[in-house]
């Protein structure tokens, strides 16, 4: 199907928009930009396998309240991207509707309601974690529903492992990653965007150079293409040293089927985030077929192939914490790089560069988020409605949302993550201990005076990010 939504031949030379990237923000982003200006010329730029790319290997947990985590709320720049995300959950039935009447096929199964287990057993973060869900959906006024764990058809985790709580969230949800793009395909080509099987090289005043030396002019660029576009950023001289750095957060998930399906939940299963972009999450779509997620390994350049212990991580997660009648499964592995920047927080809006734009760094959320972030991009490149947050803006440094402390706890109950037997206390005490000092230690030689991003740490003291660009933690009051 996708082969139907490129078009080879036909390639303007100066559009009127030029989206660099092909995943689901670059798409919805196209896609609502014809949509308000049919006359306008539109073109979208990326390879058509989409190596690499995390929309595809997304499990789409279309989610909002149960990506909260404590602290998430209490800086500007969180509550912006919570806001954003909130705001396209919503829409999302409503988009996928309007999407399927534009390619004129029916829209993908959205799975409402997730159900969110708290497991003090397995990580220190399940409980702060769930309590912050809980005052989001409070404050929010969002519906959800307090379960018994040995209520949920199909959950029958390891004893000791049983959650101690549960709730349904009603609004939150997941889709079939591979059906969602499919349609953002299908979608641009009946309003006639443009494709280019090409990777961009270079972007300087105004023109966007290709990788097989064509040369094009845009009225309006987006760089969305992911975590690739920090070498793009990068490059660009009025940019340099004012956009935080986009590493890849590499996510290796599993795509499974049973044959049985009647023996495994038939609803989305997660945990509440763990830190570091971890947390064990069960996506079921049909025909006993379900995705099993997630994990997060951060580096400067993608990496092709998922690591040995990624793999271990989920597949016991999954088996210990959900059902061992997992272990029947037949399974492929999706590795997918997600866009983390320098201090966790998006990339959104214009830049000082006359006509760019930037939309990236949404980590795990992008394909959540799209239809939000191309509504208000679009708004931004039209002057019409609602604009991205200033919070988010690109050109800012890296802000900290938590002083030192607060960083060494974050990154210590990252790495001590795991199933704790009953008799276990005195040595996983000296196991945390012997991680601590090992945290202190990175905290020192990056010389850190505020936290990161547990998931960054390491990044920052091996030197490729730097400390000194940081905006120290503050709150406004």
């Amino acid at each position: 199907m996708l082969s139907r939504a490129i078009d080879h031949d036909q390639t303007p030379a100066h559009p009127d928009l030029a989206v660099i990237g092909n995943g689901a923000i670059g798409l919805a982003i196209a896609i609502e930009h014809r949509r308000r200006r049919p006359d306008a010329t539109v073109m979208v730029i990326g390879p058509t396998v989409r190596p690499g790319s995390a929309s595809m290997a997304a499990g789409i947990m279309v989610a909002a309240h149960a990506e909260l985590e404590a602290g998430t709320l209490t800086h500007p720049a969180g509550r912006a991207k919570f806001e954003i995300i909130r705001a396209a959950v919503e829409h999302w039935p409503a988009w996928l509707e309007e999407l399927a009447a534009i390619a004129g096929i029916e829209p993908p199964l959205l799975r409402r309601g997730t159900v969110v287990l708290d497991n003090p057993n397995v990580s220190d973060f399940d409980a702060s974690n769930f309590d912050a869900i809980l005052k989001g959906l409070d404050e929010g006024n969002a519906p959800f529903e307090r379960l018994d764990p040995a209520d949920i058809p199909g959950y029958r985790p390891t004893p000791h492992l049983r959650a101690s709580r549960a709730i349904r969230i009603e609004n939150d949800g997941a889709a079939d990653a591979f059906a969602v793009m499919d349609l953002l395909d299908q979608a641009a080509t009946k309003l006639g965007v443009h494709r280019i099987d090409a990777r961009v090289e270079s972007i300087a005043d105004a023109v966007i150079g290709l990788e097989d030396g064509r040369l094009l002019r845009a009225e309006a660029t987006v760089i969305a293409c992911g975590a690739a576009s920090d070498s793009l950023i990068q490059a660009i001289p009025e940019l340099t040293g004012r956009v935080p750095r986009v590493l890849h957060g590499t996510g290796v998930g599993l795509r499974c089927r049973m044959s049985d399906p009647a023996t495994i939940p038939d609803t989305v299963l997660r945990t509440p985030n763990r830190g570091a972009g971890l947390g064990v999450y069960y996506v079921p779509s049909n025909d006993g077929q379900f995705y099993l997620g997630a994990t997060n390994v951060v580096s400067m350049i993608p990496r092709e192939h998922p690591r040995l212990g990624s793999l271990h991580l989920v597949l016991q997660s999954a088996m210990d914490e959900i059902s061992p009648e997992l272990r029947h499964a037949e399974c492929r592995t999706v590795t997918g790089h997600r866009p983390i920047t320098a201090d966790g927080h998006p990339l959104l809006g214009a830049t000082s560069v006359p006509g760019l734009w930037i939309a990236t760094g949404t980590r795990r959320d992008g394909v959540t988020a799209a239809p939000e972030i191309a509504t208000r991009l679009v708004n931004e490149i039209l002057d019409d409605g609602v604009r991205l947050p200033d919070a988010l803006r690109p050109e800012r440094r890296p802000v900290s949302t938590l002083d030192r402390d607060a960083g060494i706890e974050l990154a210590v109950r990252s790495r001590v993550i795991g199933p704790r037997s009953l008799d276990a206390a005195t040595g996983g005490r000296r196991l945390e201990e012997t991680v601590r000092r090992h945290v202190e230690r990175l905290y020192d030689r990056a010389g850190l005076s505020s936290g990161v991003p547990a998931e960054l740490l390491d990044a920052y003291a091996d030197g490729h990010l730097h400390a000194g660009d940081l905006v120290p933690v503050s709150f406004p009051k």
